[in-house]
């Protein structure tokens, strides 16, 4: 048995204070990533009820356009972010935030155009403009961290940044749990329900329903963290890091042309590692789950269960998940560092994937809390593990090369769930639908089926992939890696 050791809890504390005195560009760049990533989830919970009911898209359309949308925050993240660090940490932020605003706002303002081409081009452009300004900020954000501290205060700065962006997540569930339902019923005369209905009458009169104005007021969220990161990150303030990024040179292979490279690539890359793509491809289908949480979630909670439970959508989306990765992933982490890698996917894969069929016996609170605690716990097992996975697969000087290749099926994912979600619902969960009348446990018995396929595929070809091992398994980072949208 272990015994309790007073260096590692003075270890502990002694990391704490050395993040207090880090500089304040560190903090101003964590507050304006958490805060604006907050916004951006509270609307991205909501995009497909907002498309579909508020603008009339219907469920198919919107799923298909959140799928594009939140693609494209991954695509341009590839390049646009570097290219905006190069402009200075300040600006580049600075940037980031004002598109955010821009295009949160633009997004706000469809349904005073009611119908037509108009409404189309101006949701679509505003999620262009929004999907850029996160490709920015998170970057960016993160090259911030590395720049304020050093080799003694990185590992708490990452860990930090991680944690209260999940705490932030819960947050703005909070705010939107309490402002939806509110304007919900001031809108139909119903007064008296809710906590601090003064607060939001101007938004019921001028938003036409919950969502919309849980919308402006994600627009006021970013509005002021960008007044409050102008105002705070001076120059003398971004001036002060421990570690500056200074600006590299050309590559030594930038003159290479573009099909020499792609063919290296191609021919000498993880490509050629077969165990690797099959490795980082068959995680796909679990991850899919991940895309229900905003293209699914809100959906079937606020169409199959009673009002009591649909008030309170958000508190089931946005809290128990983040709640425990915010503890779990570092407490697993722990408690699994010496368990071989490949076994912990394939039993993450399968805690996450397994309690989806517990919402094929039918709408119920209590199934719905266990599946979001379940899945959430396999989430902790195995995402913290994945990045760690990929790099012992990666051969010496192509670690980089594989953890790049490693995102596309997070990317796929995202990008192709869209594609049948919205179907789905409109067969099996419909809209303006009695809850007996709706099929949805035949929906989630599908969506059940496709992430099982991740923990069989990883368990049947367990013996062939793990032959393709460089090396024993290394520590597992302290926490996994956040997703914008």
């Amino acid at each position: 048995m272990s015994r309790f050791r007073p260096g590692a809890a003075r270890n502990f504390f002694t990391a704490f204070t050395d993040l207090r005195r880090l500089p304040r560009g560190f903090w101003f760049s964590v507050g304006a990533f958490v805060v604006d990533s907050s916004a951006y989830f509270g609307v991205l919970t909501l995009m497909t009820l907002y498309l579909s009911t508020d603008l009339g898209w219907g469920d198919e359309r919107a799923g298909i356009t959140v799928s594009i949308f939140t693609m494209l925050v991954t695509l341009f993240m590839l390049g646009v972010g570097s290219v905006a660090e190069s402009f200075g940490l300040r600006r580049a932020i600075l940037f980031g935030l004002l598109a955010a605003t821009l295009g949160r706002a633009l997004y706000s303002l469809a349904p005073a155009l009611h119908h037509g081409a108009g409404v189309v081009v101006l949701v679509l452009g505003s999620l262009v403009i929004v999907a850029m300004a996160e490709a920015i900020l998170q970057p960016v954000c993160y090259s911030g961290v590395k720049q304020y501290t050093d080799a003694k205060t990185s590992s708490m700065g990452y860990g930090l940044i991680y944690a209260v962006m999940n705490l932030g997540i819960v947050g703005v569930a909070a705010l939107s749990s309490w402002a939806r339902p509110a304007v919900n019923d001031l809108q139909r005369g119903v007064a008296g329900q809710h906590a601090g209905e003064a607060l939001l009458r101007p938004l019921a009169k001028a938003t036409g329903s919950g969502v919309q104005a849980v919308n402006w007021l994600c627009v006021g969220v970013t509005a002021l963290t960008l007044l409050a990161f102008a105002l705070l990150m001076t120059r003398r303030a971004e001036a002060a890091k421990l570690r500056p990024d200074r600006v590299e040179s050309p590559a030594a292979g930038a003159g290479v042309p573009l099909a020499a490279r792609l063919r290296t690539y191609f021919a000498e890359g993880p490509f050629r590692n077969r165990r690797f793509i099959f490795f980082i491809f068959m995680l796909l289908p679990v991850r899919t789950l991940f895309a229900h949480q905003w293209l699914t979630m809100p959906s079937y909670i606020l169409r199959a269960y009673d009002q009591a439970v649909a008030n309170h959508m958000e508190w089931l989306v946005n809290w128990i998940n983040p709640a425990i990765i915010f503890l779990g992933v570092p407490i697993t982490t722990a408690l699994t560092r010496h368990v071989n890698v490949y076994k912990m996917m394939v039993i993450g894969s399968l805690v996450s994937a397994v309690p989806t069929f517990l919402l094929c016996f039918g709408p119920s609170l209590s199934l719905l809390i266990t599946y979001f605690v379940l899945f959430s716990i396999g989430e902790a097992l195995w995402s913290a593990r994945f990045l760690e996975y990929a790099s012992e697969l990666a051969p010496p000087g192509r670690i980089a090369q594989y953890m790049g290749l490693a995102q596309i099926p997070w990317l796929l994912a995202k990008g192709t769930t869209g594609f049948y979600s919205g179907f789905m619902l409109e067969k099996f969960c419909p809209a303006d639908t009695p809850a007996l009348q709706l099929h949805t446990g035949t929906m989630w018995f599908v969506y059940g089926c496709i992430a099982m396929l991740s923990p069989l595929g990883l368990w049947l070809a367990r013996d062939w992939v793990m032959a393709g091992l460089h090396h024993k398994p290394a520590p597992a980072p302290a926490a996994g890696e956040p997703v914008a949208g």
